[in-house]
C-alpha cells in the first residue's frame, strides 16, 4: 500500500467550493496532519455548511489506527444547533461506502463547543466520537500542536466498550445484520416471527435496528416495551387502544398524520376497533403492512406476568385471540414480532384449559453468540479508537473464554481497558490477559447474575437443570418430552453446548457462578472435589464475613478504635497478637494476614447486638459455624461422607444467603 502523506487532493478547488477565507485556512492548517480528498458547501434546513473528508496519513493510523476517510464539517454559527447532528447523519448515510461511522471532526464557530459535546457525550453515551474544535484555534502558533492533542484526548479518553443499555443506532452495533435482514424479510411477506434469547445478548439492539431499517425504506412499526406498566397494568382491551394510541402518536410526530380512531374498546368491541383502527392506519400510511414488536413479552405472558390477570392466563388469552382473529382476516395490514427470554408464549398448548391462541404460530429463533471473526471485529474496531491494540491470540480467548457473548466480552474489555496504561497507543498482550483473567472474571459477578437471574426467577426448572450441568452431571439419554423441551431452551440461549451426548456449560465464568451459588448436592462425587467444594464456598463465605465485621467495627467504633475492639479476642500476650496490632484495620482483613475463620465467630458472638439482624439466630449460628471450621481439608482426615457433607454444604450456603442479603 501506498505511503499516504499530508496534502490535498489535486482536483480540489476551495475557490468553486463555496467556503468562507476563514474556512479555506482551516482546510489549509487540515492538511498539515491529513491528506484531504473532498470538499463541499451545502445548505440543509436552513443552515450553511462547508465540509471537507480527511485520509488518514500514515502518522495518523500509527497513532489512532484509523483507515477510513473522516468527515471533517465546518459550522460557521456562533451557537452550536442539534441540527448540526442531523446533517452529520445525513452525510454518514449518503457516503456510509467512504466514511468513518464511528467519528467526525467538528470545527465550530460557538466558544463553548468543548463543553457542548462533552455534555453530548454525557447525556447520549453512544454518540460518535466527536473532535470538536473552535475557530480560533487553528489561526494559532501552536494550531498543529492542538489538532494532535484533541485527537488524542477524545480518542483515548473514552471507554467505548463499556454500553450496558441497548444501543439505539448503528454505530456501535456489530455482527447482527443477519438477524435485521431476517426479521425484515419476514415482515416484507407477512409472517410473524419471535426472537428469543438471554438477557444482554443483544435483543432490544436488534429490534432498534429492525426499526431503524423499516424507517429508511419509509415502512411502518411500532416497538413495544412491554414491561411498561403502563401496558401490563391494563386489561386485554385497554392493552389493545394502548398500543393504538401509541401507534397515532409516532405518525402524529413522524408525519404529522391525524387519525380519528375508534371510541369503543369494551371487552365486547375491542377486538372490532382494533382491525378497524389498524386498517386506518395501513390505508393512511400508503397502504404497507404494520409491524408489531412486543419486546419482553414475559411481562405479558400466562404464569410470568407481575401483573395478576395476565398471569393468570385471562387476559392473555383475549388478547391473542383479538390479534390472532385480526391478523387471520387482515395479514396483509400488519404482522408481529415477539421477543423474550424464552418460546415458552408459543410452546404451550393450553393455557388454563382454553387452546393457546398463538401456540405454534411463530417458529423461534434464539440470538446466538459472536462467532471469532466477529468478536475479532468489534473488539479490534472499537479498540482502535481507544488506542488498544490487542494480540491475536485475545480474540480466540475472548470467544472461547466467553462463549461470543458479545456483552460479557465488552466489559472485559472494559476492564482491559481501565487497567492498561493510559499512554496509548498500547499492546494489549495475551501475557496481561491470562494473568488478569481470574480478577476480570471476578469484577464480571454482578453481571453474569444478571443474565442468568431470568432463569432462576422466572424459569426454575431450566436453572436448576443448568445447575446440574454446571456440577458435570450426566443428563440421561432417555429425555422426557418436558426434559428435552428445557434443554433445547439451554442449547438455544447457548448457554450449553453438546458433545457426544454429554452437556457442557459454554461460558467457564457462568459454570463456576453456579457452582458457588448452587444449593444441589452432585449424586457422583468424588472425595477430592468434596474438600475442593467446601474449601471454594468456604473462602468464599470467609472473604465476605471478613468484610461485613471490618465495615461495622468502622462505622461503630472507627478505624482505630475498631483495631482495638476486635484484637480483644486475641490473646493479648501472643506474638499473633503483636503482629496484628502493629498493621491497620484494612490491612487485618486483608486476608493476607494470621485472620482465622474462628476469631470472626467468636468475635460476631461477642458481639451480637451487631449483627442479629444479619444472622437473626444467634444459636444456628453457632452451630453452622462451628461446623463449617470443624470441617476443614487442612484440619481433619480427608474421609468426609455424604451426610456430613450435605450438612456442611448446609451451612456454608445459610451463610452465604445471610452474607450476600446485606452485602449485596
Amino acid at each position: 500500500m501506498a505511503n499516504i502523506n499530508p496534502g490535498v487532493h489535486p482536483h480540489i478547488d476551495l475557490t468553486t467550493a463555496g467556503f468562507f477565507r476563514s474556512e479555506k485556512h482551516l482546510v489549509w492548517q487540515l492538511k498539515h496532519v491529513w491528506f484531504i480528498t473532498f470538499a463541499k458547501y451545502q445548505n440543509f434546513k436552513g443552515s450553511d455548511y462547508s465540509f471537507v473528508f480527511v485520509r488518514p496519513t500514515d502518522k495518523v493510523q500509527e497513532s489512532f489506527r484509523l483507515e477510513r476517510e473522516i468527515l471533517v464539517l465546518m459550522s460557521r454559527y456562533d451557537n452550536f444547533d442539534s441540527r448540526t447532528l442531523d446533517f452529520v447523519d445525513k452525510l454518514m448515510f449518503e457516503f456510509h461506502n467512504r466514511l468513518d461511522k464511528l467519528c467526525f471532526i467538528l470545527i465550530s464557530n460557538d466558544k463553548n463547543i468543548q463543553e457542548k459535546v462533552k455534555d453530548i457525550t454525557i447525556r447520549e453515551p453512544e454518540s460518535r466520537i466527536i473532535i470538536p474544535y473552535h475557530y480560533d484555534e487553528f489561526f494559532k502558533e501552536d494550531s498543529q500542536e492542538v489538532i494532535w492533542k484533541r485527537l488524542k484526548e477524545q480518542f483515548y479518553g473514552r471507554d467505548l466498550y463499556s454500553f450496558e443499555s441497548p444501543l439505539h443506532n448503528d454505530t456501535y452495533f456489530f455482527g447482527r445484520n443477519e438477524f435485521v435482514h431476517f426479521y425484515y424479510d419476514k415482515y416484507r411477506t407477512g409472517e410473524n416471527s419471535g426472537l428469543f434469547g438471554l438477557r444482554k445478548i443483544g435483543k432490544t439492539s436488534v429490534l432498534y435496528a429492525l426499526e431503524r431499517q423499516l424507517s429508511a425504506r419509509d415502512e411502518f412499526s411500532i416497538y413495544i416495551d412491554c414491561q411498561d406498566p403502563s401496558l401490563h397494568k391494563r386489561k386485554w382491551n385497554e392493552a389493545l387502544q394502548f398500543i393504538i394510541q401509541a401507534i397515532s402518536l409516532k405518525l402524529k410526530a413522524k408525519n404529522n398524520f391525524d387519525i380519528e380512531l375508534e371510541n369503543d374498546y369494551s371487552e365486547k368491541n375491542a377486538s372490532i376497533s382494533f382491525a378497524t383502527d389498524l386498517k386506518k392506519v395501513y390505508n393512511k400510511i400508503g397502504r404497507k403492512r404494520i409491524l408489531l414488536i412486543f419486546d419482553e413479552i414475559e411481562n405479558l405472558t400466562f404464569s410470568l406476568s407481575p401483573t395478576e390477570h395476565w398471569k393468570s392466563g385471562e387476559d392473555y388469552i383475549s388478547f391473542w385471540q383479538a390479534i390472532r382473529s385480526c391478523y387471520q382476516a387482515h395479514n396483509n395490514i400488519f404482522s408481529f414480532l415477539i421477543a423474550g427470554v424464552n418460546p415458552k408464549i408459543v410452546e404451550t398448548p393450553t393455557v388454563n384449559g382454553f387452546d393457546n391462541p398463538i401456540y405454534r404460530m411463530i417458529t423461534p429463533k434464539y440470538l446466538t453468540f459472536f462467532t471469532y471473526d466477529q468478536v475479532k471485529e468489534m473488539v479490534e474496531t472499537i479498540g482502535n479508537y481507544m488506542g488498544i491494540n490487542y494480540d491475536d491470540e485475545i480474540y480466540t480467548f475472548l470467544t472461547e473464554e466467553y462463549g461470543g457473548h458479545p456483552f460479557l466480552i465488552r466489559q472485559v474489555c472494559s476492564l482491559i481497558h481501565n487497567d492498561l496504561s493510559k499512554d496509548r497507543p498500547i499492546k494489549a498482550t495475551k501475557y496481561f490477559y491470562k494473568s488478569n483473567k481470574e480478577n476480570f472474571d471476578r469484577r464480571l459477578i454482578d453481571y453474569v447474575d444478571l443474565i442468568i437471574q431470568v432463569l432462576r426467577n422466572w424459569y426454575p426448572e431450566e436453572y436448576t437443570l443448568l445447575e446440574k450441568v454446571a456440577l458435570d452431571e450426566r443428563i440421561s439419554n432417555s429425555y422426557s418430552t418436558k426434559q428435552e423441551i428445557l434443554i433445547q431452551h439451554l442449547l438455544g440461549y447457548n448457554l450449553i453446548v453438546e458433545d457426544n451426548g454429554n452437556f457442557y456449560i459454554q461460558i467457564n465464568v457462568i459454570k463456576e457462578f453456579l457452582k458457588q451459588k448452587t444449593k444441589l448436592i452432585p449424586t457422583q462425587i468424588s472425595l477430592a472435589d468434596k474438600w475442593k467444594t467446601i474449601a471454594e464456598k468456604r473462602g468464599f463465605a470467609e472473604r465476605k464475613l471478613r468484610e461485613l465485621v471490618k465495615l461495622n467495627l468502622k462505622i461503630q467504633f472507627g478505624a482505630t478504635k475498631g483495631r482495638s475492639e476486635f484484637l480483644q479476642i486475641i490473646d493479648s500476650s501472643s506474638s499473633r497478637y503483636q503482629r496484628l496490632s502493629a498493621i491497620s484495620i484494612e490491612e487485618i482483613f486483608s486476608g493476607e494476614h494470621e485472620l482465622y475463620f474462628e476469631d470472626l465467630r467468636k468475635f460476631i458472638l461477642k458481639k451480637w447486638e451487631l449483627f442479629e439482624k444479619v444472622f437473626i439466630d444467634k444459636q444456628l449460628f453457632d452451630i453452622y459455624l462451628n461446623l463449617i471450621n470443624r470441617h476443614r481439608a487442612d484440619a481433619h482426615a480427608k474421609e468426609i461422607d455424604n451426610d456430613v457433607y450435605q450438612s456442611v454444604m448446609i451451612a456454608i450456603d445459610w451463610l452465604n444467603d445471610k452474607l450476600d442479603e446485606v452485602l449485596d
